[in-house]
């Protein structure tokens, strides 16, 4: 199953309010972070980069990708 994880990167450098990250949807951790360093091959440089998931206090997140959701849908519908 897909998660939604927020990756952070800590680059040595001054920020006022918080350190640079971004959001990215993955099977697992090791997955988003290898995905955000594509994505940022910055940095790939020794920086620290850590990996949380995204949730929500009572909420169940459940994240598809559209094919298979559209494909859940129209199955639905026929029953």
């Amino acid at each position: 199953m897909m998660k939604i994880w927020t990756v952070t990167f800590n680059d040595g450098g001054w920020h006022s309010s918080s350190l640079p990250n971004i959001t990215v949807v993955a099977e697992s951790s090791d997955k988003a972070k290898e995905k955000a360093l594509d994505e940022n091959p910055r940095y790939k440089q020794g920086y620290d980069v850590w990996v949380s998931e995204f949730k929500i206090d009572g909420y169940v997140i459940e994240v598809y990708d559209e094919k298979t959701y559209n494909r859940e849908k129209n199955l639905e519908k026929l029953v």
